[in-house]
């Protein structure tokens, strides 16, 4: 991959992890933005679903591609992880949806490390893909621990 190309995926994960550092923001200054309704950790779980679910995708674009690398049942696995997300947004328990959402995310992390084993994911994207995760747990992390402190 080229080099520009690699600064812009670079930029994009990144960039996508601001609404969830927005979200941690948000909690802590609830007056920052003076609109009424908005809720950080509902703004925080919806977002982390998409983004998990757009993960899903990608390892069933990898399965799709390159079949005869991928860990067995990539894709079960990534339906399950898909499905597992939607099932946290019924849960009508926000901590719980968020520690579910935490797992999924460090689940799929552990299968990009097992793409990158088999040969199919760079090392430049596995980073990339680390770092965006230990961002994105961590503002779930704080937003969890927010929610579950006893006020």
């Amino acid at each position: 991959m080229k080099q520009r190309d690699i600064i812009v995926a670079n930029t994009l994960t990144y960039s996508g992890t601001l609404p969830l550092i927005g979200s941690v923001v948000l909690l802590q200054f609830p007056t920052l933005l003076p609109m009424v309704g908005l809720d950080a950790a509902f703004i925080a779980s919806t977002y982390s679903a998409v983004i998990i679910s757009f993960l899903c995708g990608i390892h069933w674009a990898v399965y799709l591609f390159f079949v005869d690398r991928c860990p067995r049942h990539l894709l079960i696995r990534s339906n399950v992880v898909a499905l597992l997300v939607w099932v946290s947004l019924l849960t009508g328990n926000q901590l719980t949806t968020l520690l579910l959402q935490i797992l999924c995310f460090l689940y799929l992390l552990a299968l990009d490390f097992k793409l990158r084993n088999a040969g199919i994911l760079a090392e430049w994207f596995l980073r990339l893909r680390r770092n965006a995760t230990l961002i994105v747990v961590l503002c779930l992390l704080f937003i969890a621990a927010v929610l579950s402190w006893p006020w």
